[in-house]
């Protein structure tokens, strides 16, 4: 029988609000600094969100030729330079490795909507159809990111785009789990990044309340299981991972972040009252990837939440985290990296990952910050605003995508 390979995490390339690299990100996160501020992006003064977690001092020539820099949009300028830090966190040469056996697999929610598309519209309004961009025929789809990941390394071998919200991050090392278990491929760079910070999207948000008000100031507007929590905080950025056959990391002497033990996802269609909808899910999910993990719940030392700081979806989690883990989920330490980075949609749950990775790799666990009132009904070990020093073997990390998709992923130190 051949035997059943395992899958570790090898590299970590990060594009953050916090910060751009692996080391200023799991930093900040430490010190419990929060990245929201007041938005620059635009003129946010006719919505009832004043505030987001924008990637300020990127430069994207640092990553691709500046002549290539001018007709990509954004999240695609985030996606190479995610996945270049990857690679180079990794010690990986590309040189060394079958190009058709190197994949790539990145999502997205936005994809280039926010400047391409609207920079193509301005111009077909005052120009006409010859004064579009030709790029904006290729740069606003969501394989954008991904085709240029893939050209910028000289990959060859498959180019997979996920769209399942803000659970694609999860759903990305899912697919390269998969890939490198079926021997398709050795090494996969996984990820996603977004970049929603642009009018439309941002008003259809404020439209639909779910963006925070809370703006005095800016850095506590994002404050997850906190009695005056009233919404998200949008963000934007990417991260990208490189994933890859353990026994292939070993061969070239990699050290791994982590371990690939466990993934299953849920899905609230059809199970009644939206609340109790979700925690069946998110517990099913939970319980999927505990039984995929051969792991049972005291096992899990850290789970990195979704943490949105929605009303109602923190009191999903803390429903779903009391049903699936049952007496250890009042043991075990919770937080939500939300509370410092905001809602990068699809590349909010890469972060997780990157951070899950680090919190195994450094025994420390990020905090939750802002959490100065917890609501009664949020009672469990939120960590609340300081890092703390922890044994973390094991991690969970859940994501909840907005149609009803709960992702959840478990990492755990690389032994043997």
């Amino acid at each position: 029988m051949a035997r059943r390979r395992r899958v570790v995490i090898t590299g970590l390339g990060v594009v953050a609000p916090n910060g751009i690299g692996k080391d200023a990100f799991w930093k900040n996160l430490l010190a419990g600094k929060s990245a929201v501020d007041y938005i620059t992006a635009f003129d946010p003064t006719p919505f009832p969100c004043k505030v987001a977690a924008e990637v300020k001092n990127f430069r994207a020539e640092e990553f691709m030729h500046p002549r290539r820099t001018k007709h990509r949009a954004r999240f695609s300028q985030f996606a190479v330079a995610a996945a270049k830090l990857a690679l180079s966190d990794s010690g990986l040469s590309l040189d060394n490795e079958n190009p058709a056996r190197v994949l790539a697999c990145l999502g997205t929610s936005a994809n280039g909507v926010g400047d391409v598309y609207e920079d193509a519209r301005l111009a077909l309004q005052q120009l006409g159809v010859s004064g579009i961009p030709y790029s904006s025929a290729v740069e606003f789809p969501a394989h954008a990111s991904v085709s240029h990941v893939s050209i910028e390394l000289g990959l060859r071998g498959q180019a997979m785009t996920l769209a399942s919200a803000c659970a694609t991050g999860l759903d990305a090392v899912q697919w390269a789990t998969s890939q490198i278990r079926e021997n398709a491929a050795d090494v996969v760079f996984a990820g996603a990044s977004d970049a929603p910070l642009f009018p439309m999207c941002f008003g259809g948000f404020c439209a639909s309340g779910s963006l925070s008000t809370f703006d005095d100031p800016a850095t506590a507007a994002s404050r997850p299981y906190d009695l005056r929590r009233n919404g998200f905080v949008l963000a934007e950025g990417a991260a990208v991972y490189v994933v890859e056959d353990l026994e292939h990391a070993a061969a070239r002497g990699a050290v791994p972040y982590a371990e690939v033990l466990g993934f299953a996802c849920g899905n609230e269609a059809g199970f009644g009252p939206r609340i109790d909808a979700a925690e069946l899910a998110l517990a099913e999910a939970i319980d999927g990837a505990l039984i995929r993990a051969h792991l049972p719940p005291t096992a899990i030392d850290y789970v990195n939440a979704h943490g949105n700081a929605l009303p109602d979806y923190d009191l999903v989690e803390t429903r779903a985290f009391k049903r699936a883990l049952g007496a250890h989920a009042y043991n075990v330490p919770i937080s939500s990296i939300k509370s410092m980075l905001g809602h990068a949609m699809a590349a909010a749950s890469a972060l997780q990952v990157v951070a899950a990775s680090l919190a195994i790799s450094h025994d420390m666990i990020p905090p939750t910050i802002n959490l100065d009132t917890p609501d009664p009904e949020c009672d469990l070990d939120y960590v609340p605003n300081r890092a703390r020093a922890s044994r973390v073997r094991t991690a969970l990390i859940n994501a909840h995508a907005m149609g009803g998709t709960h992702s959840v992923l478990i990492l755990g130190r690389t032994a043997g």
